[in-house]
């Protein structure tokens, strides 16, 4: 009696320990995920930065901004408009402007108007907008007018009421569908809204400065996307909107006074030949740049700009303040010289903008106390104090050349305060998750000590004092006005403290016996080696399915077969083949389709109703693949949505039912695919098909506190088997950027939810093959606990490889390959839990079920 006490009491305790240990563990995911975005990706904008105010004389009263979305330099050269290119030759300058990442139309727009490059807390909402207001050109005009995408538009218009007035076509407009009329109109559209004003409007404002009109001009973005940068209509639509512009320059010229009108025609980014932006190739960074009209020289020479220097362009055309975050540097040898000294003054202010930027920037991550802590402060203080006293004196150009270098050494400081604190940060989540591995590696491989020595409960809290006092001085005495450290390091110290008290209270209990240990030990460190490296290089996870096949033989040994290794050996050669681009290999689809129709017409023990519905299921979704009839309306739909109701007629029976899956899927996973996507499921289903279920069974069921060998075997094996469902057919940049192309068959008008919805029902779709094989698996096991230990070591090196600069592609492939990382384990339970009900509920047992219990009701 009192044995049967002391266990449930014992069990109890293990209990409420085991509850603790997975909300920690929980929270941990979270402030790990959120720190590292956090240290990398923090918002670099301050509201509370002061104006500069610009000196008076401004070349012009009023500014047009014509921005060609996903316009690339390329082709623009090749085919330069004949207004453009009369302008370019007689009455302006013209150039590059080189984006920075990502090259997309939100940043780029903003960067055009703003001059602040992509806000990298902006990764917290998923890139579709600022999560943190900002100020631009818009907002320090008299007043402006905004023409365009619904998607753009919106970003500046949002909290303003006074001076900024905005309109869009509706968002249903941006159709996708190669229908060169639909994409002309868009720009249209946009034009005859000036006209419209021109009309109506402008008489109110024919001698009022600083006014600004823009124009979002969506028209070759959409043509690239869908007819591509290299097509006929690409090139047309650009001769469109050059006759649009010619007309806008000639009536706005007339209306408002010949020189009193600047101009500039620009794009947000480029766009590669299969029409994808995104990532940092030339095609997408370089976009053409052409200004002219007051203020602007007429030498018709060649210059390089940055995109954010057209803000402090844009401002010192029409005399208006810099953005307060603004990060461009006025393209002073672009300017007229009979202006010369309003450009010194203009150009002053800018730096002056800047400085402003490097203060704020200095008390928010160092603290007021520790002002000096960057060598070069000193410098650009004396360098703006010494060219202040030139333009009092007059000395114009020595004034602008050291205007230059303090503008170049307030971003040099810009960027050393604002990485200030991003180690310190990592270095605090590093511990903290060092600590946290610490504790999950003993939660399920360790046993409670029968006795502690009381003093030790006392040194450990003693410790956790100590090491938390200094942190706290620090933040107050530095006055720091960023609590981030001290909330991480605050974390970081109890996660240390929690794994300090169960290493002394808790010792080692971990099974090695296994007939091969060393074997499977170096496999399993093989595995997780080059699981770090494929993330980074697709090729590798070719030899990593090659050591998975060798493992499988090692572990299972007698109880495998030749086709699991086959089937193995097949699925490696995937990962060599190119990356699945947007342009569809409609014959390789098809392929698939055969394939799939001959395995269900082999299939003797399938029910002929069942096979039947296969066959007519895969035949549609062929005729659908060939556009022999349109189902975007329907067809594809119910293809779709009748999946899980045509798996469920399949019997449980695990030989059985992956068929069921495998030939229920495919039909929706060819509709999403361009090229072999089909072909690598098909051989992924067959290679699981061939694990021996039963005998991984036995061998994994142990006790729960009884972590073995093979459970991290095959927790290795199944977390393989995620990533090549990941990069079996594609890479980092098809992961994180979208073509339209994909989404075909269902909808062709722009609508992002519902379009990245079918790309993630796409990339879920080989998981599930392997959340149903977690199913058929024994349930009693810690191989979940072990997938979970290995993904948390593979976050370790991917945290310190993010990275905030560089291309849109670097960007995102770097925050994929740690979310990943840190996300595989999670995401296989979520898998495993989401496939039960395709493994364990069936429509033909149930009527079987149901005919038992009326015959046991009748009897």
């Amino acid at each position: 009696m009192k044995m049967n006490i002391f266990m449930r009491v014992k069990k109890l305790l293990y209990s409420r320990s085991h509850i603790f240990i997975i909300l920690w563990g929980f929270v941990m995911h979270i402030i790990l995920l959120y720190g590292v975005l956090d240290a990398n990706f923090h918002s670099p904008i301050i509201s509370e930065l002061p104006s500069v105010p610009m000196p008076n004389g401004a070349p012009a009263k009023r500014v047009l901004i014509f921005v060609a979305d996903g316009l690339r330099f390329r082709t623009f050269k090749n085919h330069i408009p004949p207004y453009l290119n009369s302008v370019i030759e007689h009455q302006g300058v013209w150039g590059i402007s080189h984006t920075r990442m990502p090259t997309e139309s939100r940043p780029g727009n903003i960067a055009i108007v703003a001059g602040l490059y992509e806000d990298p807390s902006a990764v917290f909402k998923g890139w579709k907008e600022n999560p943190v207001d900002f100020d631009s050109v818009f907002n320090q005009s008299y007043t402006s007018w905004l023409w365009g995408s619904p998607d753009i538009i919106s970003l500046f218009t949002k909290g303003y009421q006074n001076n900024i007035h905005g309109a869009s076509y509706p968002a249903s407009w941006q159709d996708f569908n190669n229908n060169f009329d639909s994409f002309k109109r868009l720009d249209d559209w946009v034009f005859n809204e000036y006209w419209k004003w021109l009309t109506n409007e402008a008489y109110n404002y024919k001698a009022q400065d600083k006014i600004i009109l823009f124009f979002h001009l969506l028209g070759c973005d959409t043509t690239g996307h869908s007819a591509k940068p290299q097509s006929k209509d690409y090139v047309e639509i650009l001769m469109a909107l050059d006759r649009n512009i010619k007309n806008v320059v000639q009536e706005t010229e007339a209306y408002f006074g010949y020189g009193t009108t600047s101009y500039i025609f620009t794009s947000d980014h480029g766009m590669t030949d299969w029409g994808s932006h995104g990532s940092g190739s030339t095609d997408e960074t370089e976009t053409p740049f052409v200004a002219w009209g007051a203020g602007i020289k007429k030498k018709a020479q060649f210059y390089n700009i940055e995109q954010a220097d057209i803000t402090p362009l844009i401002s010192t055309l029409v005399g208006i303040p810099h953005p307060r975050n603004n990060e461009g540097i006025l393209p002073i040898e672009i300017l007229d010289d009979n202006y010369q000294k309003y450009i010194a003054n203009a150009f002053f202010t800018n730096a002056k903008q800047l400085a402003e930027q490097v203060k704020a920037n200095r008390e928010l991550m160092v603290g007021r106390s520790l002002a000096n802590i960057y060598n070069k402060d000193k410098e650009l203080s004396q360098k703006l104090f010494i060219t202040e006293q030139f333009l009092q004196e007059g000395k114009i150009v020595q004034a602008i050349k050291d205007t230059n270098l303090s503008a170049k050494l307030a971003k040099q400081a810009l960027t050393y305060y604002r990485n200030y604190l991003s180690q310190r940060f990592l270095c605090c989540l590093l511990i903290m998750w060092i600590s946290w591995i610490v504790i999950l590696f003993l939660d399920l491989s360790s046993v409670p000590k029968e006795f502690i020595e009381p003093i030790w409960n006392y040194v450990i809290i003693i410790g956790l004092i100590g090491i938390t006092i200094p942190l706290v001085l620090e933040y107050a005495v530095a006055g720091c006005k960023d609590g981030r450290l001290l909330g991480y390091g605050l974390v970081c110290n109890f996660s240390v403290w929690i794994a300090i008290k169960k290493i002394i209270s808790n010792e080692i209990s971990f099974d090695m016996t296994s007939k091969k240990p060393l074997r499977e030990f170096v496999s399993i460190l093989g595995i997780t080696i080059m699981m770090i490296v494929g993330l980074y290089y697709r090729w590798t996870f070719s030899i990593s399915m090659i050591i998975v096949v060798f493992l499988l033989r090692t572990i299972f040994e007698k109880s495998t077969n030749h086709r699991l290794t086959i089937t193995g050996v097949a699925l490696s050669v995937f990962p060599l083949f190119p990356v699945v681009g947007p342009v569809p290999r409609v014959y390789l689809v098809l392929v698939a389709i055969f394939i799939g129709m001959v395995v269900v017409m082999k299939q003797k023990r399938l029910n002929k109703c069942i096979k039947v519905i296969e066959i007519i299921r895969l035949l549609l979704t062929s005729v659908l693949t060939l556009n022999i009839i349109d189902g975007k309306s329907c067809l594809s739909w119910f293809l779709l949505f009748t999946t899980p109701l045509v798996i469920c007629l399949h019997p449980r029976e695990w030989d059985r039912r992956i068929i069921g899956i495998t030939m229920a899927l495919l039909s929706p996973l060819a509709l999403l695919s361009a090229s072999h996507e089909p072909m690598f499921f098909l051989i992924l289903s067959a290679h699981l098909q061939q694990w021996p279920i039963y005998v991984n069974a036995e061998r994994c069921s142990s006790n729960l506190k009884r972590m073995n060998l093979s459970n991290f075997s095959v927790a290795s094996i199944l977390m393989m088997y995620t990533l090549i469902c990941f990069f079996g057919t594609g890479n980092m940049a098809s992961l994180s950027s979208f073509d339209p192309t994909w989404t075909r068959h269902f909808l062709t008008i722009f609508s992002p939810f519902t379009m990245t919805s079918l790309i993630l029902i796409k990339i879920m779709i080989p998981l599930i093959l392997v959340g149903c094989l977690i199913q058929a698996m024994a349930r009693e096991t810690t191989i979940f606990s072990s997938v979970l230990l290995l993904g948390d070591f593979l976050a370790i090196p991917l945290m310190f490889g993010i990275t905030n600069q560089g291309s849109w592609l670097d960007i995102g492939s770097s925050i994929s390959r740690f979310v990943i990382a840190i996300s595989l384990p999670c995401l296989l339970v979520i898998v495993n839990y989401l496939s039960k009900p395709l493994t364990a509920f069936s429509l033909i047992n149930c009527g079987r079920h149901y005919s038992i219990s009326n015959q046991r009701l009748k009897i």
